[in-house]
């Protein structure tokens, strides 16, 4: 559906341009007005653009014609001067063996026509000045290379004809950048062996009749510029373009000539490719193009569409597009050869109509695997009927680097194994393994006397054995899981039998008791066990856990706020620093008030000290909710008196800034121990846990030590938290804090 879209898309402006009258086309077209549509034209009214330019005539004008005579002395061509000036002119110089064009050719600008067919001129480089030119003829000269810029600037020229020439090259974007009203052009019977894409397309003029490269040695189409196809390029409306006659053998690859993609083609539907006559190679290369055609035939056919495969020999002189009609692409294969890794006797083939590469190497009589297969994806290997003893490198053949088959490192590109009808006694678990992702497995007709467990990751019909009989045992019940219940439609694929009583008995109606099995099953017992233990870790797991539970919770907690680097606005907080401590302890509150306090308001830290910044009257626990929660450090000044206190208040603060702490990874919590208090004596236990990992502040050192501890946590975390507000502040303020830092070090 979106090629069809594509396809109108491209062809309603055409359709458009079908709507003009006869008189406005060329105007439309080339912007010319000496151009006329041929009147049998308007009966092909649906196709009358195509046949006004491919049959239009020139406003009927006398031309003069002009001589070329030959000076002897100077052995060079010229143009005799005319009686008549300022009129149209035309040249007419046939067999006469001339090396080059007249010297002053480019004084008659007014040239209309000029035909120097059958002569032996290598160059026309200088032929762009003849402004009027509207056709060239140079058929049969000796013409070996045209630049990209030849016809440069000649607007009018409608028609060249360079055939039977010597070109061996033309530059590309010689047609590409043609914004003029070219029409035809001939290079046909030439030595040219490639063309380039810019040299196909005209990308810069709105129509042409004919390109033809026919009859050449072409063998391949390039594209030197790198020119790409985009999703506003045009190429008008197109015409025919002649390949026929060449050596071309493949297809190209449409994104190496800048179609990279394939849905801008339909741009293309408006030209005609001539491919016949070509030394056409129908294998797998051909198939992509072959399977986007199919689309297209039952819309279209045309006569050039009859291109006839040259080989393999089996395809030889059949029409690429019967093959396309009846749905033959599988024939479309490439054939490999030891190059390219094929084994030895054996056939190997590439087919993308299945997106398989097939290695037939069945009734070869080899005794062991070979030591390389093709390097592709989706291999379909077949080594059945020959006299395979082991699916692992057993013979004199070289061995992949680590593993001892060639199963070992192509398991991953396998889609499909025959190994059926050989000696194979047994198949290594390990590779088994290797080749659970094989879609299809056939180890039929060999000599295997057991099925390893390694079975059970395949699908049973996956895998296929056949008939198999062994001595069954208890440990081989899990077959009666696997293998597919007597209604399936694989259950033919593995068959096995056991030996009981001299007999030979299904697998699937032997019972437990008959298998050897004993009433209680190991295996369960195991599970029991495992079980058991499963639970008991976890217990003792759960319960060590939880009992150093505010231990891992603070690790955690600073581990991740280490690893986020969160920064705080500023005015997220309205207190820097809330402290908690014994108010009764009267030396205390002085340390606090005449030391600690003013050294933390020095550094611009905003401090709440409840027993000073309480108000007179209001509830204790309800303020120090409503302070606690717009804080961001609490600093807990742990004492014997504390514990030993029946003021309740203080340990709730202990308990709401425990709870902030745990809900809110922005704040702190800083333990001073005030009394060298030991963990077993702290009953609650989050503070118990910051003795336990030594997370606290001892109040034993000296006074400036402890300020220098408690400022230096604050500060490292006061930069990324507070690093806002430090830059509102004056910029000196940052140096002081240095100095103080200096000082606290050197005392």
């Amino acid at each position: 559906m979106r090629f069809l879209c594509i396809y109108f898309m491209i062809f309603s402006r055409f359709f458009f341009v079908d709507l003009l009258s006869r008189t406005d086309i060329y105007k439309t077209l080339f912007n010319r007005t000496d151009l006329h549509c041929s009147y049998s034209c308007s009966r092909n009214e649906y196709h009358i653009v195509s046949c006004c330019m491919c049959s239009m005539y020139k406003s009927q004008k006398e031309l003069y014609s002009l001589t070329v005579s030959y000076n002897d002395i100077l052995e060079y061509p010229e143009i005799e001067i005319p009686n008549v000036l300022n009129v149209h002119y035309q040249i007419k110089h046939l067999f006469r063996y001339i090396t080059r064009l007249p010297v002053n050719m480019c004084n008659f600008t007014r040239i209309v026509q000029m035909d120097f067919s059958y002569n032996q001129i290598k160059r026309i480089d200088n032929i762009s000045c003849i402004k009027s030119l509207d056709t060239l003829k140079m058929r049969k000269n000796k013409i070996e290379y045209l630049r990209s810029d030849t016809f440069s600037g000649m607007k009018y020229l409608r028609n060249i004809d360079l055939s039977y020439n010597r070109l061996r090259y033309i530059e590309p974007g010689l047609l590409l950048n043609m914004a003029a009203s070219l029409l035809n052009f001939d290079v046909s019977n030439n030595l040219l062996t490639t063309v380039d894409i810019t040299n196909i397309l005209w990308e810069n003029q709105p129509a042409f009749c004919e390109t033809d490269f026919s009859f050449n040695k072409i063998t391949s189409i390039s594209n030197q510029l790198d020119w790409t196809c985009k999703r506003n390029t045009q190429f008008g409306y197109g015409g025919y373009v002649n390949l026929s006659n060449n050596n071309l053998s493949h297809f190209v690859k449409f994104y190496k000539i800048g179609f990279r993609n394939i849905f801008f083609l339909g741009k293309l539907l408006s030209y005609g490719f001539d491919l016949r006559e070509n030394n056409w190679i129908c294998d797998c290369q051909m198939y992509f193009l072959a399977s986007k055609s199919s689309i297209l035939l039952d819309k279209m056919h045309r006569s050039y569409f009859e291109v006839t495969c040259h080989s393999p020999p089996e395809l030889k002189n059949v029409l690429l597009i019967d093959i396309i009609k009846h749905q033959s692409l599988d024939r479309l294969i490439c054939n490999l050869t030891i190059a390219d890794r094929c084994p030895p006797k054996c056939r190997c083939f590439y087919q993308p109509s299945r997106s398989r590469t097939v290695v037939d190497c069945s009734r070869t009589g080899r005794s062991g695997l070979p030591s390389a297969l093709p390097l592709r994806t989706d291999l379909e290997i077949d080594f059945s009927s020959n006299r395979l003893s082991s699916m692992i490198n057993n013979n004199h053949e070289t061995k992949i680097t680590g593993n001892e088959s060639i199963l070992y490192y192509y398991s991953k590109y396998i889609r499909k194994l025959d190994l059926s009808n050989n000696s194979i006694e047994i198949i290594p678990d390990d590779l088994m393994v290797e080749l659970r992702n094989v879609s299809f497995i056939n180890l039929s007709k060999n000599k295997m006397t057991k099925i390893s467990r390694n079975l059970q990751m395949f699908n049973p019909c996956q895998i296929y054995i056949g008939e198999i009989v062994i001595h069954c045992k208890c440990k081989d019940i899990w077959l009666q899981n696997w293998l597919p219940s007597f209604q399936r439609k694989c259950y033919n694929n593995t068959r096995v039998y056991c030996k009981y009583h001299h007999k030979k008995v299904h697998i699937l109606k032997m019972t437990r008791l008959e298998l050897g099995c004993r009433l209680y099953n190991d295996v369960i017992l195991c599970l029991i066990i495992s079980f058991a233990v499963a639970v008991f870790i976890v217990t003792v797991s759960s319960l060590s856990i939880y009992t150093i539970r505010f231990e891992l919770f603070i690790i955690t907690r600073k581990f991740l706020k280490y690893c986020k680097g969160i920064v705080v606005p500023s005015d997220a907080y309205t207190y820097d620093i809330y402290i908690s401590c014994n108010e009764n302890d009267v030396y205390l509150r002085h340390w606090l008030t005449s030391s600690f306090v003013p050294f933390l308001q020095e550094k611009n830290f905003s401090v709440f000290l409840p027993y000073r910044d309480c108000q007179i009257g209001r509830l204790r626990e309800e303020e120090t909710i409503d302070i606690m929660s717009t804080s961001l450090n609490f600093v807990i000044l742990l004492s014997e008196n504390c514990e030993s206190s029946m003021e309740m208040w203080i340990k709730k603060e202990w308990k709401y800034a425990w709870y902030n702490y745990r809900y809110d990874i922005n704040r702190e919590i800083i333990v001073i121990n005030y009394d060298m208090m030991d963990y077993q004596d702290v009953t609650h236990k989050f503070l118990r846990a910051f003795l336990k990992m030594n997370s606290f502040i001892n109040f034993s050192k000296k006074d400036k030590l402890i300020k220098a501890e408690v400022y230096s946590r604050l500060q490292h975390y006061h930069d990324s938290v507070f690093g806002k507000k430090l830059c509102n502040g004056p910029r000196t303020r940052r140096n002081n804090d240095l100095d103080t830092d200096i000082e606290m070090k050197k005392s």
